[in-house]
């Protein structure tokens, strides 16, 4: 499954399908003091774009100074505590969370993880004619709410640092 990111920003952006329907989006309006970033699923309830409508799926609250909020599967918790710090990669330390029995970790730099359940596709100067993609690989798809939320965050730290 390929999620295309349609904006430049992870958290401000539409992810389509490949047939171009949105399937996310994320918007993240400008403040002076602590953005928020709202994760929302576009349903198609009927079949047909007519009938189209948003399920909220989750909310950051980026704060300057202190550890952020996420409010994601009826919980709310600091970003810390959801995303721990494990090992180092080339973007900092990697980021593991739990959901169900699973444990997953995003990879901020170079190695090879054992099972790989996405992948992100930036756009580089050698594929400037392709929109960056985040590819979710078969048997994780009933995981993708959970990707999409976690990659947002992800791609924020990234961009901060």
């Amino acid at each position: 499954m390929r999620l295309y990111i349609l904006g430049t920003k992870a958290w401000n952006s539409k992810f389509c399908a490949e047939n171009g329907d949105t399937i996310y989006e994320t918007r993240s309006p400008k403040k002076l003091f602590g953005r928020t970033t709202t994760v929302s699923r576009i349903d198609d309830r009927y079949g047909h774009s007519k009938s189209l409508g948003k399920s909220y799926l989750a909310q950051f609250a980026w704060k300057t100074f202190r550890s952020g909020r996420l409010r994601f599967d009826n919980k709310e918790v600091r970003t810390r505590s959801f995303f721990k710090k494990q090992g180092w990669g080339l973007h900092g330390r990697d980021r593991v969370f739990e959901i169900g029995d699973y444990q997953f970790r995003w990879k901020l730099g170079s190695g090879v993880p054992e099972t790989v359940v996405a992948r992100y596709h930036p756009m580089t100067l050698s594929t400037r004619a392709s929109k960056p993609y985040l590819e979710i690989l078969p048997g994780w798809k009933n995981f993708a709410d959970d990707i999409v939320v976690s990659f947002v965050y992800i791609e924020k730290l990234v961009e901060d640092d």
